[in-house]
């Protein structure tokens, strides 16, 4: 009894002490001036083109790939600062790719597989508003974290066909989605006004559904509901932005 007494009344004594030292992280320095002032514009975003071209390509167990195509983002964004700190705007994003595959082989064992004369493209548009808060370190000027809250939606069409066969099968669909997301980064100034931003995703919110027609007969439909908090590399971004101070 003695025994358990005494452990309690260290425990108390404990927490007492830890709730009463007060530890100095660095968080609470104010900084003189803010990073981006009220008022303030940012302009900016990403542009990514690729376009590939296989001539008798082999890669691992896929062999004679004869195939081109090319995929193309933008992503232009504006922002106005309300409060020292603290800005709302908006982010649209145009994406499109194109496949035009020849011909291909794929090789396992004894199973052997083909596929020739087979298309696809599809274009993606998508809308988003942006809550930005900015998080600056004491005094420096050069360079801040941040924070990104995104609600919005997007809209995607493509087709696809495959004409190696018999007859031809085509199928045509149409995909809408409804996106949540949080998105850190930091922002680096390489001049007074022009900045070098990074990204990437750490929570992600989604609702989307997606109707199809094939061969302009039969109809399906599904729909996908998706929420986590997860680092996601493939959503990392590196783009540029302008700042009207």
């Amino acid at each position: 009894m003695r025994k358990n007494l005494l452990i309690i009344i260290m425990l108390f004594l404990g927490a007492l002490c830890a709730e009463a030292q007060h530890y100095d992280r660095g968080y609470e320095a104010v900084p003189s001036s803010p990073f981006v002032k009220k008022g303030a514009w940012v302009a900016g975003g990403t542009l990514r083109y690729s376009q590939h071209l296989n001539d008798s390509h082999n890669i691992l167990i896929i062999s004679d790939v004869n195939s081109k195509g090319y995929s193309i983002s933008a992503n232009p964004k504006v922002l106005y600062m309300v409060k020292d700190n603290m800005g709302v705007g908006l982010k649209f994003s145009y994406d499109r790719s194109m496949l035009d595959l020849a011909s291909a082989g794929l090789s396992i064992s004894d199973i052997s597989m083909s596929a020739k004369d087979c298309y696809q493209i599809n274009h993606k548009f998508s809308a988003h508003a942006i809550y930005r808060a900015y998080i600056p370190f004491a005094d420096i000027k050069r360079f801040a974290l941040f924070a990104d809250l995104m609600l919005g939606g997007s809209f995607k069409q493509g087709k696809a066909f495959n004409a190696g066969g018999e007859y031809v099968l085509g199928t045509y669909e149409q995909s809408y989605a409804l996106e949540l997301a949080v998105n850190p980064g930091v922002v680096v100034f390489l001049t007074n006004n022009l900045a070098m931003e990074l990204n990437v995703g750490i929570f992600g919110a989604s609702y989307s559904w997606k109707n199809q027609v094939r061969n302009q007969v039969s109809t399906g439909n599904t729909d996908l509901t998706s929420a986590g908090f997860m680092v996601n590399l493939l959503s990392i971004g590196v783009g540029l932005s302008y700042y009207f101070l």
